[in-house]
């Protein structure tokens, strides 16, 4: 028997005579259960209001519902992304991902505008941030000051208990990252999580790298052979200098 409180088809066709089923018991959609893992698991990161009381970064539910997060979360730094989102009534627009892993080992990704005040913030703490930094745990809060939200970077300190706030240079405050400085730290923070050998973590987060392929001793030899031959010169003929007479 259906359970026809979740059954439901959807038209693909004007005629109605094709139709796409969504939510039949027993059958899964791996493109529907990704999307849905990744809502479920993505915070958007937007301005507090009365509803939310005072908390500024969100997550949806399963009918669409906003489940409002608490400000501060401690976790460790994956990787960082740029996407582009596109609307069908408005300009697309960049987004910022920032890929975490908690400190229960859930994994999560704050979402934003790129050009955003969210974004320079949260990206010119990361840049501030030294490579030994990026490889400890850090705490992310968030602070609401009117319709935008400011992030705040503090990291571990050697007592493993406590967090210090990240130290801005004088002449990046108050100021908003330009897209070639944000692409920079972008770089820069996804750089360091893959050469950084200091942290387990991260490391399970990044993709290995191929081994190297051999090359038969052979072959090397030849290849050698052809890199130490000199290469003969070709000369071009110049044009002759006379001017040619006229009658």
């Amino acid at each position: 028997m259906t359970d026809t409180a979740q059954f439901h088809t959807v038209d693909v066709d004007p005629d109605g005579f094709n139709q796409l089923a969504q939510g039949l018991t027993g059958f899964s959609d791996e493109a529907q259960d990704l999307l849905r893992k990744q809502m479920m698991t993505t915070i958007f990161i937007s301005g507090a209001s009365a509803q939310s009381h005072g908390r500024c970064s969100y997550m949806l539910g399963e009918e669409g519902s906003r489940l409002w997060l608490p400000n501060t979360l401690r976790r460790w730094i994956t990787d960082l992304a740029v996407v582009t989102q596109t609307y069908e009534s408005f300009d697309p627009v960049e987004k910022l991902l920032v890929s975490v892993t908690a400190s229960d080992g859930c994994n999560y990704t704050y979402r934003c505008g790129l050009n955003s005040w969210t974004a320079s913030s949260f990206l010119t703490c990361l840049r501030a941030m030294t490579r030994a930094q990026h490889a400890e745990q850090v705490q992310v809060t968030l602070t609401p000051k009117g319709r935008t939200t400011f992030v705040n970077v503090s990291t571990i300190q050697p007592d493993l208990s406590t967090f210090e706030r990240v130290s801005i240079l004088q002449a990046d405050l108050g100021r908003k990252l330009g897209c070639d400085e944000c692409l920079d730290v972008i770089t820069y923070v996804n750089r360091t999580a893959q050469d950084n050998p200091e942290s387990e973590t991260i490391a399970e987060q990044v993709d290995t790298e191929e081994l190297p392929f051999e090359v038969p001793a052979e072959e090397l030899d030849h290849l050698l052979a052809e890199i130490q031959q000199p290469k003969r010169r070709v000369t071009k003929k110049r044009a002759s200098s006379k001017g040619i007479a006229c009658k």
